[in-house]
Formats: structure tokens, C-alpha cells, sequence
């Protein structure tokens, strides 16, 4: 509403000029209709003046010239004689024109603001206002205007009287061009001037909280050099979240949380800012239509186009780094072959982790492929050494490995991605390995005080290890862990990172996707770390390794799967009359039959948030070896289990082991998981 009427009275704000203009005849009509012209106009000017001075709390240069020409055009035509009255009363629309043309021209040659900034201020937010596109554009917009006074000018001045050159020629400049260009200018200068081209939107990350989290990939450091600070991201809605990028000395890094003490605040939904980032819309644009509001140092806003370069963009500048130094500088994406040698290659444990990460890669321009080695023919190395005496470099045996290899040699980075099996990896790539042998030349060299065989071609090839192992300890990794750094010492590829998830059986279970959230955010920015620093912090591959559990919880969690899938722990379905149907009787029920032995000391509140043919909510009480049902919500409860009644009701009635029904996502739980490990032990059957 407030933006309609600042339209309105810039369009209204022409009034009382066409009036006068109308009035007076353009300078042909009679000294009588000139001063009707002069006093109307006056009058009419004043209204406007005070409109928007009450409304818009400001005054426009136009306005105020306006009215001094018509203040000093009553005194001319009323005081003067009639002669000097009458040169007014031929040339005054003329006069107008060139009044208007200086007003507009000499202050911003003075160093004032244009004439435009004080309606331009009234229709974008004050964020924009000192930024240098604001003032170019206002400038272009005032110039334009000038010369339309000019012409108008020229027309009048130079039409005697006539009505085309005083009024039609003049009306149709002001309405047909000055106003439609005042309202279509910004958007075509900065639709050009930050036109985006090449953009890969199949690399984007999903979320706007992943895009600002992986921008330290995509940081000109010799552009930014000189930049020490933060910028916050407030990013609302679905996909964002609180995240900062902290820059200093050419370098930058992404944080979640709030940063203490900004240099730049930026607040925008995520989908917008995402869309941003993809060139759907230009961020300049953006923020003239309100779409995101910042605070704090506005140049470096206008900076951030040069500063960051669009993830997915086709020029793409990489600076390989090794953990031992930098590396060659590339203006290509870097190339990822990731070797996957799970059995279950697209539904294991192992296929979760290594998507995660290649997302991480991919959203900073990486070209990346997955070979999943179970569904290759590879035969097993037979020690013939034909690669290494007859045929060097090519093998025996024409398989799929012949193709492997030049898609190995081809890769910039090479990622095994293995479960753990027997400490080490799986068959599949153990075969993969050996069959890598015509890679290396059988020459013994010295490096490093040990011999090794070199490698046959040149290369500034890296490895990444991405593992997970059934088991709850990091230790379990060691075996794995020595064969790959040995590896890289007699290979010469660098080890640049190790993705080790513990536990890893918890990957694929869909209730335990907010338990092992924050290690797949680890390992994407794992991934994102691989591109924009040539290799993962030893920050990152920790938080990969940190336990989303407790040992021992694990491990009995483990023992009732396994248990639940035993032939021995199988039990049939108990269908008699003495079923429970009823889900408040069976919740006063399992109050009813707690194992006050079993339970001991135990404190815990149990929420149970049911849906499905008997929705509500229930919660237990337990402590003091005693527990009550009660019907509701508690405020902060131990555990929260969602579930539908005939999955709770199954379980109650043992015609659904409860495990299973856990580990295939049936029902879901929040909280402490130690005490639904307990639950098996002090409910009574």
C-alpha cells in the first residue's frame, strides 16, 4: 500500500507543471490566462508539497523548483510592468523547461545527490541505498531526465506558442519516456550487469544452509585478500539455518551458529537465496524488491559477486593443495573415481556414506563417478607378471579392469569406498588392487629409505579411504588404516583423506537418521573440503569418527538385533482370545507390569505419540521402581516414541519383533536410546 501511494505521488507530482502548462496555452495564451495559470499551478504545487511532506516525510527537488519558478512567476505577472509582464507570459513554459533542466542537472554536478534518490529511497529499502549500483542507476535515471528537460526546453523555446512543441511534444517525453524509464531502468541495469551464464544447476547443493557452508570452495583469496571479518547468514525456512563465513589473510571458512561481531548480516529465506545463487534471480534485484534484508557494510555486499564464484559455474579455477604443500593450479573441475566394493553396492552402509560425500564434492564443481565393482568382471590377479615382461603395462586377462584402469589414470582423485571386512577391505576391492599391478613399473627404487616399485606414468593422483565397520570403536580401522598409509608411501598418491564411521550399521536404518545427521553433514563437508583445500581437515574426518553412541548401548542394541534374527528367537504368533486391542489398556498395562528389580534406580519419562486407527498421547512414569501411565503430553520426556497403534499393538502381542520392526523404520524414536534398550529388560512379558 505504502509503495502504491509513493507511485501515486510521483506520478501527481507532474500535475501541477501540465496544468500550468494547459493553462497558460505553452506560453501562447494572455497575460489573464497566465496568471490563472501562475496562481493554480501555485496553488495546486502547494497541496503536492504538503501531500507529500505529511505522507512520503520528504520533498523532491522537482517539487521544490516548481514551486519557486511559480513563486517568482506571481510576483513577475502580478508587479511587473506590463511589457516585462508580458515576455513572461510568452516564454514561461520555457522558462519552466529550463528551470527543471538545471534543477536536475547542477546539484549532482555539485556533488549533491541526484535528483531521483529522494523517490528512489521511498521505493527500496534503505540496505540499498549506499550501495554503488543505487547511486549509478540514479544517476543514469537523473541524466536521462535532463536531457528530457533539454528537449522539452529546446521544443518550447523554439515551437513560439505553438501547442505541439509546448505541450504534446513535451507531455508525450515526460509520460511515454521519463516515467516508464524512472520505473524500468533498474531492473534492465541489473539484469545485465549481473547476468549469469554456464551455470551447472545439477551441481547446487539441495539447501541453502549446505550452499553458504561450502563458499569457502568458491573464495577468490586474491580478490578478498584484504577482507577481515565475518559475514552472517540468517537463512529462514526450510534448507537454512544460522551460518557464518570468516574470512582473513585470503582465506575463508564456513561455521553454523552466530558469529559475535559481524562486518555483514544478510536475513533471506533459503529458497530465495539459493535461487540467488543459481542465477534465477540476481541479488542486487533481489534486494531492491525486499526479498532479503542485510545490515552492516554494504560494499561488501557488492563485493560478494566478485569475491564468490557460483558453485556449478564452467570456468572453474582449483588450487590442489597436498598435505604437504600446494599443489598445481587447474582451470578444470577436479575429476573423482570412486571405486565402491560393497557387496549390497547401492543399498549398503557403505553407499550412504560415499553419496554424501561425492554431494559434497559435486556442489563445488567436481566432476565425479561412482564404479560399483559388483557389478564388474574383474578376474583375480594370477601372478603372471605378463603386465610387467611381455605386454608392459597391459594385463592377460581382457575384462572390465582393461576400462578401469584409463578411467584410473584419467581421475585427479581416486576414493575407495569399502565396508570393513576382517580389518581390512572387502574382496571385491582387494581384487581391484591387485589387478592395478600394470599401473607400476617392477623396477625396485629407493625413496624415503625403503625400495618400492614406481609408478609407470606420471601422476599428481590423491586417494581418499571411505570406510564404516559394524563395530562401535574407531580402533577397529587401524589394520585398514596402515595397509592405505603404506600404500601411499610406496605409491606416491597422497592420503588425503580418511572418511571412518564406526557404528556404521546405523547408516541405513531410517530411525536412526537424526542419530547419524550430524556424520553425514561431516562427511559432505568432507567432500567440500577434498575440492576447495585438496584435502579433508583432520577436524572433519574426527567428527566423521565421533560415536553417535555409547559403546556399550551399541553393542546391546546390536545383540537384540541379531537375536531378533536367530531361528531360535522366533516365536509364533500367540492368536488367541487374550489379545490386547485397546491402546490405553496396553500402556496401563506395561505401567502395570514393570520389573521393579530390573529397574532398580531408574528415572525416566516415556512420551508415546501415537497415530494410525487409535491416535493420542500417552506417556509413562518411571522411578522409584514404580511406573504410571498417564494420558498426554510430559515437557521434557526421556524418550519419545512415534508410532501407529497396530505397530505398538503387534509388538504387544508378539506377532512383530520389536527389534525389526525398530531397524525397517515402523516406528521411529527421539532421546535417550539407552532407555529403549531397557525397556526389554524391565517391562514384564
Amino acid at each position: 500500500m505504502k509503495r502504491r501511494l509513493h507511485i501515486i505521488l510521483f506520478v501527481t507530482s507532474f500535475l501541477p507543471v501540465i496544468l500550468f502548462k494547459l493553462l497558460s496555452r505553452g506560453g501562447g495564451g494572455t497575460i489573464g490566462q497566465v496568471r490563472a495559470a501562475v496562481v493554480l499551478g501555485f496553488v495546486l504545487g502547494v497541496v503536492q508539497f504538503f501531500l507529500s511532506r505529511r505522507l512520503l516525510r520528504h520533498n523532491t527537488y522537482l517539487e521544490k523548483a516548481f514551486l519557486g519558478f511559480l513563486g517568482i512567476g506571481i510576483l513577475w505577472i502580478f508587479l511587473a510592468p506590463p511589457e516585462a509582464a508580458g515576455l513572461f507570459a510568452l516564454y514561461s513554459t520555457s522558462l519552466l523547461y529550463l528551470t527543471l533542466f538545471l534543477t536536475t542537472l547542477v546539484p549532482q554536478m555539485a556533488g549533491r545527490d541526484p535528483f531521483t534518490y529522494a523517490i528512489a529511497k521511498q521505493w527500496y529499502p534503505a540496505s540499498v541505498w549506499n550501495t554503488p549500483d543505487f547511486r549509478i542507476i540514479n544517476l543514469r535515471i537523473t541524466y536521462v531526465w535532463s536531457a528530457i528537460f533539454l528537449v522539452c526546453f529546446l521544443s518550447s523555446f523554439g515551437g513560439h506558442g505553438r501547442v505541439l512543441f509546448t505541450i504534446v511534444i513535451p507531455l508525450v517525453l515526460i509520460l511515454a519516456l521519463g516515467i516508464p524509464f524512472s520505473r524500468r531502468y533498474p531492473k534492465l541495469y541489473l539484469k545485465r550487469r549481473f547476468a549469469v551464464a554456464g551455470i551447472d544447476r545439477s551441481a547446487m547443493p539441495s539447501s541453502a544452509r549446505e550452499l553458504v557452508l561450502g563458499m569457502p570452495g568458491v573464495f577468490d583469496g586474491v580478490k578478498g585478500r584484504d577482507i577481515a571479518g565475518d559475514i552472517q547468514f540468517d537463512l529462514s525456512g526450510e534448507g537454512g539455518g544460522l551460518v557464518f563465513l570468516s574470512m582473513a589473510g585470503g582465506q575463508c571458512a564456513s561455521h553454523e551458529g552466530r558469529s559475535p561481531n559481524p562486518l555483514l548480516t544478510i536475513r533471506s529465506p533459503a529458497d530465495v537465496w539459493l535461487k540467488i545463487a543459481s542465477g534465477e534471480i540476481d541479488r542486487p534485484g533481489a534486494l531492491m524488491d525486499g526479498l532479503y534484508t542485510v545490515e552492516g557494510d554494504m560494499g561488501l555486499l557488492s563485493r560478494m559477486g566478485e569475491l564468490f564464484r557460483r558453485p556449478g559455474s564452467k570456468s572453474d579455477t582449483r588450487h590442489e593443495v597436498r598435505r604437504d604443500g600446494p599443489m598445481k593450479t587447474r582451470m578444470e573441475p577436479v575429476r573423482i573415481l570412486a571405486v565402491q566394493g560393497s557387496p549390497r553396492p547401492k543399498t549398503g552402509n557403505t553407499a550412504v556414506l560415499l553419496e554424501r560425500f561425492l554431494k559434497g564434492a559435486e556442489s563445488q564443481g567436481a566432476v565425479t563417478e561412482v564404479i560399483y565393482l559388483k557389478e564388474k568382471n574383474i578376474r583375480p590377479c594370477q601372478g603372471c607378471y605378463t603386465c610387467w615382461t611381455k605386454t608392459p603395462g597391459v594385463c592377460v586377462f581382457d575384462d572390465d579392469m582393461t576400462e578401469l584402469l584409463e578411467k584410473v589414470k584419467a581421475c585427479d582423485v581416486l576414493v575407495y569406498a569399502t565396508p570393513l571386512y576382517v580389518y581390512n577391505v572387502s574382496a571385491l576391492m582387494k581384487a581391484f588392487q591387485e589387478r592395478m599391478i600394470p599401473l607400476l613399473d617392477p623396477h625396485l627404487v629407493k625413496d624415503d629409505g625403503i625400495h618400492r616399485h614406481p609408478g609407470r606414468f606420471v601422476t599428481y593422483r590423491k586417494m581418499v579411504l571411505v570406510a564404516n565397520c559394524g563395530f562401535p570403536e574407531v580402533a577397529h580401522f587401524n589394520g585398514v588404516r596402515q595397509v592405505f598409509r603404506q600404500l601411499e608411501r610406496s605409491s606416491g598418491m597422497p592420503l588425503v583423506g580418511e572418511i571412518l564411521m564406526p557404528a556404521g550399521e546405523l547408516l541405513a536404518r531410517q530411525g536412526f537418521r537424526p542419530v547419524v545427521q550430524p556424520v553425514l553433514d561431516a562427511v559432505y563437508r568432507a567432500g567440500v573440503e577434498l575440492v576447495t583445500d585438496g584435502a579433508v581437515s583432520k577436524e572433519t574426518e574426527a567428527a566423521v569418527q565421533s560415536p553417535v553412541m555409547g559403546a556399550d548401548e551399541f553393542a546391546s542394541m546390536a545383540n537384540m538385533y541379531w537375536d531378533s534374527h536367530a531361528e531360535d528367537a522366533q516365536e509364533e504368533s500367540p492368536l488367541h482370545a487374550g489379545r490386547i486391542n485397546d491402546m490405553d489398556q496396553l500402556l496401563r498395562g506395561m505401567a502395570a507390569s514393570l520389573d521393579s528389580q530390573a529397574a532398580g534406580d531408574m528415572k525416566a519419562t516415556i512420551q508415546f505419540r501415537v497415530t494410525g486407527s487409535q491416535p493420542g498421547n500417552w506417556f509413562l512414569t518411571i522411578g522409584d521402581g514404580k511406573c504410571t501411565a498417564s494420558v498426554g503430553k510430559t515437557a521434557s520426556p526421556s524418550l519419545t516414541i512415534h508410532t501407529p497403534s497396530d505397530v505398538w499393538l503387534a509388538i504387544a502381542n508378539r506377532e512383530l519383533n520389536g527389534q525389526k520392526a525398530f531397524m525397517e523404520g515402523r516406528y521411529t524414536v527421539e532421546g535417550d536410546m539407552g532407555v529403549l534398550m531397557a525397556m526389554q529388560r524391565i517391562f514384564k512379558k
